[in-house]
Formats: C-alpha cells, sequence, structure tokens
C-alpha cells in the first residue's frame, strides 16, 4: 500500500493508516520546566514535548478543541526534534 497516494502528507497518511497519532500531553499546570510549551486559548496549561506518545485516535473519544497557534506549534516541533534526532 501507497502511504502517499492521494497526495497525502506522510503525518495524514500515517495517521489515516494506522489510526494513530503522535500526541504531546498537556498538563493542567505550568511547572517551570524548560520543555514545557505554556498555552492559553481554550486550552490552558504547559504542553510537555518531552513525553510524546502515539495514541488510537480511532478507538477514543477524542474531541477537537482548537489549533494551537503556528508559534506554539513550532516550538513544539523544535523541543520534539532536539528528543528524537
Amino acid at each position: 500500500m501507497d502511504l502517499y497516494s492521494n497526495n497525502n502528507s506522510p503525518k495524514k497518511a500515517f495517521n489515516q493508516h494506522t489510526g494513530f497519532a503522535v500526541v504531546a500531553p498537556i498538563a493542567s499546570t505550568a511547572r517551570g520546566m524548560k520543555l514545557e510549551v505554556v498555552v492559553d486559548g481554550k486550552v490552558k496549561g504547559a504542553v510537555l514535548p518531552h513525553q510524546l506518545k502515539s495514541l488510537n485516535y480511532k478507538s477514543r473519544n477524542i474531541k477537537f478543541v482548537e489549533l494551537a497557534p503556528a508559534k506554539v506549534i513550532a516550538t513544539i516541533v523544535k523541543y520534539a526534534q532536539l528528543i528524537i534526532a
């Protein structure tokens, strides 16, 4: 099976093929850790990119709440790349 058919991005293709998504948990309280990224929209707290997890979103009752600002996403990706790469 070609995961990249239909002009899918690798992330979207992975998610659709496996039913999994890689996520970073959000703690309700910011603790001042160097790798946490504070969010303050509908969802408030601290994203913990050092605790990445893959979840089967098809089998969980996951609901989209909001999209984080581009700057927040860029920071989380940068931190995750530092850990993984």
